[in-house]
């Protein structure tokens, strides 16, 4: 594949976190990379974090926003996948660290008709309250690994000590989060790619998984360089179960092409 990775980092209105996880990805081993913000409707001061890392980060920023008008994660992706001109695509989340050989470990495993579907580690509240006070990304070292699990500050150790490696390729829907999925690009416009037709938080991921896997497209489960889930409160569900219906629609119709998808953004640009 060529050289440059798209990362496509969700964000809304927690800039502490997302100053952590640019930070991450300041110390990444492999810094072919290019960096989208799809910000779901942020205030000023996320916009000027962004500012302030376009000048200090290695690798270039394209900052996507739209109005705040409830959650429209699916949206917002969509509007960035319009501008990624990269060949292999990373989503991930604005809660999430990524370890310093995450982005070469996604490269090194690419392959065609493949989901990669990365693990995560979930952080303390208390640790995450230090991190955001201190603006101080963890090392990655066994030894601090041991001393934060027996301190409670990590919900597992094991993922960050194995060495990286695939599981056989399978399709099933069971654990997938969005803390760090990638595939070929050219796969996601393939399948339209978010279905807007998710309203509030749920089940937007897993439709794109499933739409993927009705394309052909198989997961194998990256095991070892998880991402650092930073503990905050679980986002409302009262949409969950409309959400839930449209994700059974879409399985049992073994759909792959999104309802509202980036053909239905037409020719829009929509980005700050």
């Amino acid at each position: 594949m060529t050289s440059n990775i798209a990362i496509v980092i969700s964000t809304y209105n927690n800039p502490k976190f997302l100053r952590l996880v640019l930070d991450g990805y300041r110390q990444q081993s492999d810094q072919h990379f290019k960096i989208y913000i799809a910000d779901d409707g942020s205030t000023e001061e996320t916009r000027e974090l962004i500012e302030q890392y376009s000048k200090i980060l290695p690798v270039s920023i394209e900052y996507l926003w739209h109005e705040d008008q409830g959650f429209r994660k699916a949206r917002i992706h969509n509007i960035a996948l319009q501008h990624i001109s990269e060949p292999y695509t990373i989503l991930t989340d604005g809660d999430c660290i990524p370890l310093s050989h995450m982005i070469a470990t996604h490269r090194k495993f690419a392959q065609p008709n493949t989901l990669i579907s990365g693990s995560r580690i979930l952080l303390s509240p208390n640790w995450t309250k230090q991190l955001c006070a201190t603006g101080k990304i963890p090392k990655n070292r066994v030894s601090s690994w041991f001393k934060h699990n027996m301190k409670g500050n990590i919900n597992r150790m094991m993922p960050l000590i194995i060495p990286p490696h695939l599981s056989p390729p399978n399709q099933r829907l069971s654990g997938i989060h969005g803390c760090h999925l990638s595939c070929h690009t050219s796969d996601l416009i393939h399948i339209n790619g978010f279905d807007e037709s998710f309203e509030g938080w749920g089940r937007e991921d897993s439709d794109l998984v499933a739409r993927l896997f009705h394309s052909g497209i198989k997961r194998r489960n990256l095991r070892g360089t998880p991402v650092l889930h930073l503990w905050h409160q679980e986002n409302t569900r009262q949409h969950l179960e409309k959400n839930n219906d449209l994700l059974a629609s879409c399985l049992d119709k073994k759909r792959v092409q999104a309802i509202k998808g980036i053909k239905q953004l037409g020719a829009s640009k929509d980005h700050a």
